[in-house]
């Protein structure tokens, strides 16, 4: 709170003290008092005033102040009354246990929520449990099936199989941080599980995967979950035209000292119009591409990029419409344990 602030806030007040100041100082000329009495009558006044008025001023600085850093700086704004100091007059007294009263409503709501969220949550994760186990024995069965409907049938199953698990992880978006075990893995064995697990997709698209990463180039983080983001980004390389995908890893910017190593997964596919481009983490966004196809759902990059917000990751997509895309997936560097030189060697620390 400035003191202009202050001032208009008090400004009733202030015209009131000085309409009192004057009348007293009328009221004392009448009485016959000297006019040197008079002005020391009116200066005393206004002297009491000025000091009231500046200990009143600093008062409500430190608690307006106060509360507004707190909404600022808190994550959950509805808890700052309990870090407040104490009030120190009647009317800041008021604004605080009306926030008290606001923060214990809000802290009961976003508890029936999380409680909610909860509930849905292992919901899915159930129904999630319950599913595949007859999406196996589908499987089994299709084994017994002959050319050329068993390979419809295994080619439908997985399908089937990437969206229950893609329900499983929009469910879990949330919470991804009490489900997490950071590992050092040998960054191209992300990008081999994922070609793996999608061989029989991949495949039936006509995109052909090349990984060429340094095998000594290791990270730290959740290879599931890291897999299941790189997976996002295959699955939509390949629905969307593209005839080879090539994974690279090189450490970021080595001379301007950033600590980040960077996994890159390039298509030659029909690229994202260039208004869709900054859109595509967007939740449900298809885009002029996701229209074309009528299973497009707009979840796979929104998932992906909520899973690297909650594990400290970067994600960023640049393409040239009908030429191709480019992801970019930063991992912070551990360079305790290794160094990666500009010619992409590995120094051992």
């Amino acid at each position: 709170m400035s003191l202009l602030d202050y001032t208009k806030s008090k400004a009733s007040v202030l015209i009131i003290a000085a309409c009192s100041i004057a009348f007293t100082c009328v009221v004392a000329t009448v009485c016959g008092c000297p006019t040197d009495a008079v002005i020391l009558i009116a200066a005393a006044l206004v002297c009491c005033l000025m000091c009231c008025g500046a200990v009143d001023f600093l008062r409500s600085q430190r608690f307006y102040n106060e509360a507004r850093d707190l909404a600022e700086k808190l994550e959950h704004p509805y808890q700052m009354h309990s870090l407040m100091s104490k009030p120190l007059s009647p009317d800041h007294a008021i604004v605080y246990d009306a926030l008290k009263t606001m923060g214990s409503v809000s802290a009961e709501e976003v508890a029936q929520a999380n409680a909610k969220a909860d509930e849905h949550r292992e919901f899915v994760e159930g129904w999630v449990h319950g599913v595949k186990a007859p999406l196996a024995s589908c499987g089994l069965i299709a084994e017994r099936v002959a050319e050329p409907e068993r390979s419809q049938l295994n080619s439908e199953l997985d399908r089937i199989g990437r969206k229950v698990d893609a329900a499983l992880w929009y469910a879990r978006s949330d919470c991804a941080t009490r489900d997490y075990a950071i590992h050092e893995v040998e960054l191209a064995e992300i990008p081999r599980k994922v070609c793996r697990e999608n061989a029989r997709f991949l495949i039936e698209q006509g995109c052909t995967p090349i990984i060429d990463i340094d095998p000594r180039i290791k990270v730290f983080t959740d290879i599931k979950q890291a897999t299941f983001i790189v997976t996002q980004l295959a699955e939509n390389a390949a629905k969307y035209g593209a005839r080879s995908l090539k994974f690279t890893a090189e450490k970021a910017d080595p001379d301007a000292g950033i600590k980040q190593v960077v996994l890159r997964v390039e298509d030659d596919g029909r690229g994202i119009p260039a208004a869709d481009v900054n859109r595509v983490f967007e939740r449900g966004f298809t885009g002029e591409r996701g229209r074309e196809k009528t299973a497009s759902t707009g979840m796979g990059l929104y998932l992906a990029a909520r899973l690297c917000e909650q594990l400290g990751l970067g994600l960023s997509i640049s393409s040239i419409d009908g030429k191709g895309t480019c992801a970019t997936l930063t991992f912070p560097l551990d360079e305790r344990s290794f160094d990666i030189q500009s010619d992409k060697s590995v120094r051992l620390a």
